[in-house]
């Protein structure tokens, strides 16, 4: 029986000091390759990723000469992919081992779906050793203790012992490239692209897709006070009037 195969795309802006620590985490089982688009950073990503692809070949890179933001960069990798999925990952995110086999084996119970995985913001005096064993599990009981309707946020730091159906979900998620390469992100959105993935995911829900949680895998966002670049490149005041234009 043939795997089924998947195409990591990571999009990239002045991260070049923490893909060392972040890409290893997404060479997984399963895992044909690691797109990483490069939105015109201005730090040395072009030759981190060019000494990361020494050691893990799979690894693409593609720089673009123009800034194109979170959405371009995903939509680039998109059309890249060659794997039967697309996991949308991120250059300040590591992944738990085994993620990945744990999110395809969902993807084969519900086919045609969009399977996300859990998502927790690392805090400056927790250990990401600790956070990536994942030890605890919590008893579900119903939806409120996942997502406030009135204010559309999730959390989805919980880990539960079922799969869980959810409205929509965060940047970290698995689809198939099928249905992927027939569906873009916008690329609309402006400053820091807020709220871009819920959008994408929303759009594919008016369509019929679901959205389901699978509470084994696990994306750790590294703290704050390391992860320079990315949406932090931005001014506070220039990213807070884009997330609220976008929203």
């Amino acid at each position: 029986m043939i795997k089924q195969t998947v195409s990591i795309i990571i999009p990239s802006y002045n991260r070049a000091h923490l893909l060392p620590k972040v890409i290893p985490s997404y060479v997984q089982d399963r895992v044909c390759e690691i797109i990483i688009v490069d939105d015109k950073s201005t730090d040395n990503t072009k030759e981190v990723v060019k000494n990361l692809k020494k050691e893990f070949p799979i690894i693409q890179y593609f720089k673009s000469e123009k800034k194109i933001r979170q959405t371009g960069a995903k939509n680039i990798g998109i059309r890249m992919a060659k794997g039967d999925y697309c996991y949308f990952g991120d250059d300040d995110s590591v992944l738990k081992k085994g993620s990945i086999e744990s999110l395809v084996n969902n993807a084969v119970l519900y086919p045609n779906s969009i399977i996300a995985a859990r998502h927790i913001y690392m805090k400056e005096d927790e250990s990401l050793d600790e956070l990536l064993l994942d030890l605890d599990v919590s008893e579900y009981k119903d939806l409120k203790k996942i997502y406030d309707k009135k204010t559309m946020n999730l959390d989805l730091s919980r880990r539960y012992s079922k799969v869980i159906e959810i409205p929509f979900c965060t940047y970290c998620f698995l689809i198939p490239s099928s249905i992927a390469k027939t569906n873009f992100f916008n690329e609309g959105f402006v400053k820091t692209c807020f709220r871009e993935e819920t959008d994408y995911v929303m759009q594919l829900c008016k369509k019929g897709l679901k959205v389901y949680l699978d509470c084994n895998s696990l994306s750790v966002d590294l703290p704050r006070s390391i992860s320079k670049g990315g949406i932090y490149s931005v001014g506070h005041i220039s990213r807070h009037l884009g997330e609220v234009y976008n929203e």
